[in-house]
């Protein structure tokens, strides 16, 4: 395995960054290689005699990313819910859920202790949140994401990670030939004005904003789009809803252009338009069928080139969903003569912008319903970048004065 170019300068960046910090988050485009990365950089972890465990939130993640280790020549084991004993290989893939219910047993919560460099695939979620708080402060954590952003009331990445490395922009991947391009349908959307915006989620709320969509019309709109603008191409839909998906896939199907469904749980496995989640999956790559529509499932851990068009069926004002969507079709594959279509049906791009557009990425985001990155400031006391708007600070307690405090102190 060879790492490209601009694989090899980030990979750089971030082991220097590892030199002066424990915590470094490494954002790299979605399609740019990050599991390529992530078995470079164990390699390179294990040539110096450290155990390297990785994490990450579906199955689907983990076994890409103990692929690429394998092709590294990382002995590698995988750890899924059914896994009953801690294994004793140098590398190991597992679960997020799976790690936070074992450490409750004090044999795996020192198994886990035990490993000097912590990989986290997919950093931005808050299911890796728990790690912070129970693995010594020597440990090494690496945080992967094409998109480290955090909205509303959730946690701070910068509680936890010390620095940030980007790699190259989205239109840099496209110019090197390694992307393609977006070619943008914005078509009609319902109205968010009054739609509730939520703090926990840092994005809509997600029953009003589904009552939005639910609608006959809006379900034909999308087939008839997809036939006037993109007949028989691969198309992955993303949705707001079960009902959506389910009434979407069969408004497909009435049109007569063959579609599957895939929900998370199990409830969708019997139903006439879905089947086994692994099935469905193989079956889209493979080209059995054109259409594939989702609800919360594909953001992340699809990798099928091919993908020509993403169809959002939703409003967001998450930068990180947005992107992660139309990342799902962002590879070169034949056939695409270097670009992929979106056609967006909650006017998306006209809160986030477009696909090829520079973005500044941070540990620390603004609470409010903008989002964004958040303005910083540095604690004169431990020397800790923190966001502006903390008073004490965070991690060592550094009380900033105000006006009036210092206008007191000088009387």
């Amino acid at each position: 395995m060879e790492l490209r170019d601009y694989q090899k300068g980030s990979v750089d960046e971030l082991r220097d960054a590892l030199r002066r910090y424990r915590h470094v988050i490494f954002q790299l485009p979605t399609g740019g290689g990050k599991g390529v990365v992530i078995g470079a950089v164990s390699s390179m972890a294990m040539g110096k005699g450290n155990k390297v465990l990785i994490l990450a939130h579906s199955e689907e993640i983990i076994r890409q990313d103990a692929g690429h280790c394998v092709k590294w020549g990382v002995e590698t084991a995988t750890v899924l819910s059914k896994t009953k004993k801690a294994p004793d290989a140098p590398c190991v893939c597992m679960m997020a859920q799976t790690a936070r219910q074992r450490v409750k047993k004090e044999d795996w919560l020192w198994w886990l202790r035990g490993f000097k460099m912590i990989i986290l695939d997919e950093c931005h979620r808050a299911e890796f949140d728990f790690v912070f708080d129970i693995v010594p402060s020597e440990t090494y954590i690496i945080g992967l994401s094409a998109s480290p952003a955090r909205y509303g009331s959730q946690r701070q990445l910068g509680l936890d990670y010390e620095a940030i490395v980007t790699g190259p922009t989205v239109q840099d991947l496209i110019d090197l030939g390694f992307l393609c391009k977006c070619r943008l349908f914005s078509l009609d959307a319902p109205k968010m004005d009054d739609v509730e915006w939520s703090s926990s989620r840092g994005d809509y709320n997600l029953s009003q904003m589904a009552d939005k969509f639910k609608s006959q019309a809006r379900y034909v709109g999308a087939v008839e789009n997809y036939q006037r603008i993109c007949p028989g191409e691969k198309c992955l839909v993303f949705c707001c809803s079960s009902e959506q998906t389910i009434q979407v896939t069969k408004a497909f199907c009435e049109a007569g252009i063959d579609a599957r469904y895939c929900l998370s749980g199990d409830f969708d496995e019997d139903e006439e338009y879905s089947g086994e989640r692994k099935d469905i999956i193989d079956g889209f790559a493979r080209g059995d069928f054109p259409v594939l529509v989702n609800f919360g499932l594909f953001t992340t851990g699809l990798d099928i080139p091919d993908i020509k068009v993403v169809m959002l069926m939703f409003s967001t004002t998450s930068l990180v969903k947005y992107l992660q969507c139309l990342g799902r079709a962002s590879r070169p594959a034949s056939g695409k003569n270097g670009e992929f279509i979106c056609m967006d049906f909650g006017l998306n791009f006209e809160r986030l912008g477009r696909y090829e557009d520079d973005r500044e990425w941070g540990v620390w985001h603004k609470t409010g319903a903008g989002g964004g990155v958040a303005p910083t400031k540095i604690c004169p006391q431990c020397q800790k970048m923190i966001a502006v708007q903390y008073s004490d600070c965070p991690f060592c307690g550094y009380h900033f004065p105000t006006k009036q405090e210092i206008g007191r102190a000088h009387v």
